[in-house]
């Protein structure tokens, strides 16, 4: 009994791993392809962005609140897959400051100025990793946002 039982632990192991690998490589033509598109730009860290609309206000600090509308998806669903969540579809933006929230998040945040839009790409080394978030994100998905950073607490507007 306990051979049928290491026998089958070691083939849901396999397919486990075999599952993996695909996505694994599905991710990584996901994130070569998008690298090559126009207007995205690629950060040491893994991230990846594109600017769809330039503020003109100051950028936040990472202890500083914003406010921000978001919509997020999953790469493996892109570009018409549906959202797993969006701040949009609720009717209220977000509020959160940079060090309250993912790797991903942390970083462009403080690059982004009030008024601006982007869509970022965010590999799971700087989203969530290996663990799953939810029934929503699957363990190591690239996820895609766009966010819009409407205001953030103390920064200008316009500049």
């Amino acid at each position: 009994m306990k051979l049928v039982a290491f026998f089958f632990a070691c083939v849901v192991a396999s397919v486990s791993a075999i599952k993996d690998t695909a996505a694994n490589a599905e991710a990584k033509a996901f994130l070569e392809k998008y690298a090559t598109e126009e207007g995205a730009v690629v950060k040491e860290s893994g991230l990846m962005y594109k600017v769809l609309q330039d503020g003109k206000g100051g950028s936040p600090s990472v202890n500083t609140p914003c406010s921000c509308h978001y919509e997020g998806r999953i790469a493996a669903n892109y570009p018409d897959g549906a959202t797993f969540d969006s701040s949009i579809a609720r009717g209220k933006p977000s509020t959160f400051a940079p060090r309250q929230v993912i790797k991903a998040w942390t970083e462009a945040m403080q690059m982004m100025t009030v008024g601006s839009k982007w869509e970022l790409v965010c590999p799971p080394e700087i989203a969530y990793g290996s663990r799953a978030k939810g029934e929503r994100i699957p363990a190591n998905s690239v996820l895609i946002f766009t966010m819009e950073m409407l205001d953030c607490q103390g920064v200008a507007s316009e500049l």
